[in-house]
């Protein structure tokens, strides 16, 4: 396994999408979903982390998970973070959210949000262990099952989200 976390690029939406299939649960963006936020790269920023070991065939792909951030006025948002089952405990999500920490940190943004199914208690300890606390509930927020949702927020009184790091991508290089 060599993961590497890159922007993500319009030809990648059919692995995307096939990411994003591996979880029943999931609310689907779909093609239009993802092509809708790849052309506006002033807001988002769209990541992939790729799997350069794994050979992509029409039926599997060679990306491991997929998150994307939107870059408001004084906050972030995580949209979504997906990584594939056969990639779970093995750091993939954690490197797609500390290159969205990365982001945050670049613009000087202090605060990161994001939603979570209640249910998805797994998901709800990955971000606490990364320091989002639950700072309200969103009742009904998703279709597809219908669900509430945590809203969680990680925060550094000190300015930015993420921690100082040394040779950090510059991920203003995004093409759509």
């Amino acid at each position: 396994m060599n993961i590497i976390v890159r922007c993500m690029q319009v030809a990648d939406i059919p692995e995307v999408i096939l990411v994003e299939n591996s979880w029943s649960f999931l609310s689907k963006w779909g093609e239009e979903g993802y092509s809708r936020v790849l052309r506006d790269p002033g807001i988002y920023t769209c990541l992939v982390a790729e799997d350069l070991h794994q050979g992509g065939s029409q039926n599997k792909s060679n990306l491991a998970g997929v998150a994307v951030l939107a870059v408001l006025i004084d906050y972030c948002e995580l949209c979504n973070l997906i990584v594939q089952p056969a990639y779970l405990s093995k750091k993939v999500g954690y490197r797609l959210l500390r290159s969205c920490l990365d982001i945050s940190r670049q613009k000087g943004i202090s605060r990161m949000f994001l939603e979570v199914r209640t249910s998805n208690t797994r998901a709800i300890e990955f971000y606490k262990a990364n320091g989002f606390q639950v700072v309200s509930k969103r009742k009904n927020y998703y279709r597809d099952p219908p669900e509430d949702a945590w809203i969680m927020e990680r925060k550094d009184s000190e300015g930015n989200i993420g921690p100082p790091d040394q040779g950090s991508p510059d991920w203003t290089g995004q093409s759509s």
